[in-house]
């Protein structure tokens, strides 16, 4: 695996590209006749061998990932977040504001100091369905930023090209234009001088405004709801930007030394197949009331208020996970290449990638031998059997349609409303006030966490890894995302916020599915009990599934 890490050789070739992970061993492009060549090339420039290992004091623009300066580093010199702001009269302070946008800003410069040489900022992701980082980097602040003007919290830009080339993001929807991936990009170092005036500019709104003594509530319509939301949409960008990551060339990645190391269920060393035990257990019907009403303990984004009241029949669902043993089975039977287990979509997606296992799965030999090692986001290691299969929607669907056939029982990913009646009791009970929810009492910390969330580890972890909750049911919250069985929709009651009109509505399409419960990685709003995201079923993120059989 070092081979495979250090590994050198191989030229890059331009276009859509294959998973990396099909092709360990790559050179980083650096200023030259090779990198002009790139249909990004042009955006490669002389003077920046600092982005070659560990980053300089320059890269920093807010407080250094140091114990003492930097909140949320703990002893061992690793970042993790602080918990989610309580927003109620008295359940928070100017300082804690301060702390927490700090500790954000910290976690995504942490986080790309990972990137290595300037190809690592400008070379499109090899599916070509998102930017370069060299956008990802200065997105985050350019949204303060711009939020920030709406709510008048501020007056003037700082750069108005800049706030307009890196206002809006994308979702691979029909209309993307991804032409901006041979976008002519500032260097990393303008990136870098942005993004320390916009810190500076923040800072002082966070020092100043009136709203944020906490001697009063921050509500929907309060122009300090522009602050936590930018907080919150940082903390998105950090975990899907470290998926990003996982789809880079590892020469193109470096380990930060203050990031979260990996679960200490990862194997050391290569096992054989090991058999992976799941049973089915019984959830209980009943009502359930998705949605936090008009509850304003923290943030949260538009689609999470208002209510939807279900009454939800009794189901049966699967202790653990869906492991790498489980999803291994089906792809050694050779029923991935099967089209009769996939949705037309899905088959569709399967034949175009070519897809003949999992993506973050690196094969150990040669096609058909079935041995394969796991690209975390930093490493290749070995297979780790008994972690959750990170994989999109339309595999998971078809490994339950596979499931099916083998135990001779309808099977299917959960519902928004099963993932409820699978949760802990204690954050389902409404008479138990905010605290309900873990995240706002929570940091990352293993002694205090219950789960695999909010940035304590750098990685997935075993399914067994973390007790279950009170409905027997392991990893109901953490460790990966699940697919679910719902397309993202409104609740009732629901209304877009003025501040981001376009957040959710744009995704009430009948193409966007949802996931829930958060990752390792989520932090802030994302790892809170109200969280309902959603994505489209060829997308990857760090999500996973449960297998559930009932109506």
């Amino acid at each position: 695996y070092q081979r495979r890490v250090h590994g050198d050789g191989g030229a890059i070739s331009s276009g859509v590209q294959r998973n990396p992970n099909m092709n360990l061993d790559q050179k980083p492009l650096k200023f030259g006749v090779e990198a002009k060549l790139q249909p990004w090339g042009h955006n490669i420039r002389e003077g920046f061998e600092w982005l070659e290992g560990p980053r300089p004091e320059c890269w920093w623009t807010g407080k250094r990932p140091v114990l003492g300066e930097c909140p949320g580093v703990n002893e061992r010199g690793y970042i993790t977040s602080l918990p989610l702001p309580h927003l109620k009269a008295g359940g928070f302070t100017r300082q804690d504001v301060i702390n927490y946008f700090d500790n954000s800003w910290t976690i995504t410069e942490v986080l790309f100091s990972a990137l290595q040489t300037q190809e690592s900022f400008f070379r499109p992701p090899y599916h070509q369905l998102r930017h370069p980082f060299a956008f990802y980097m200065l997105h985050p602040a350019v949204f303060y930023i711009n939020k920030y003007r709406l709510a008048g919290l501020i007056n003037e830009p700082i750069n108005p090209h800049f706030e307009a080339l890196f206002e809006t993001g994308v979702d691979e929807m029909s209309w993307d234009d991804m032409s901006k991936n041979n976008e002519s990009w500032p260097s990393v170092r303008e990136s870098v001088e942005y993004r320390s005036i916009a810190y500076q500019r923040i800072l002082e709104v966070l020092k100043s405004h009136p709203s944020l003594e906490g001697k009063e509530s921050v509500t929907l319509r309060d122009p300090a709801w522009a602050v936590f939301m930018c907080f919150e949409h940082e903390r998105i960008h950090i975990e899907t930007s470290s998926v990003l990551m996982r789809e880079l060339p590892l020469s193109l990645l470096r380990r930060p030394e203050n990031f979260p190391p990996l679960h200490a269920s990862a194997p050391s060393e290569s096992t054989p197949f090991v058999e992976f035990k799941n049973e089915f257990i019984t959830i209980p019907g009943g009502v359930v009331n998705l949605g936090r009403g008009q509850n304003v303990d923290s943030f949260g984004w538009d689609n999470e208020f208002g209510q939807t009241k279900l009454k939800i029949n009794t189901f049966q669902a699967e202790k653990y996970l869906c492991t790498n043993a489980q999803f291994w089975k089906f792809v050694s039977s050779g029923a991935y290449i099967d089209e009769r287990y996939w949705t037309p979509e899905g088959w569709s997606w399967r034949s175009f990638r070519n897809a003949k296992w999992p993506t973050f799965w690196v094969p150990d030999g040669p096609q058909g031998l079935h041995k394969y090692a796991l690209r975390c986001i930093f490493e290749i290691i070995p297979m780790p059997w008994d972690w959750p299969a990170v994989v999109n929607y339309h595999e998971a669907k078809a490994y339950c349609n596979w499931y099916s056939e083998q135990i001779n029982k309808p099977c299917r990913v959960c519902t928004e409303a099963e993932h409820w009646l699978m949760r802990d009791s204690s954050s389902c009970d409404e008479n138990s006030g905010p605290f309900r929810d873990p995240v706002l009492a929570q940091q990352g910390k293993p002694t205090e966490l219950k789960n695999n969330l909010n940035l304590t580890f750098g990685s997935e972890s075993s399914v067994t890894s973390f007790p279950p909750a009170s409905t027997g049911i392991y990893d109901a919250m953490g460790n990966v995302w699940v697919w679910c069985e719902d397309w993202f929709c409104p609740l009732d009651g629901f209304r877009v916020h003025p501040l981001y009109d376009d957040f959710s509505t744009p995704c009430f399409d009948n193409k966007h599915s949802m996931i829930l419960g958060g990752s390792f990685i989520s932090t802030g709003n994302e790892a809170s009990i109200w969280a309902r995201f959603h994505f489209r079923s060829h997308f990857f993120q760090h999500a996973g599934f449960r297998v559930v059989s009932g109506e």
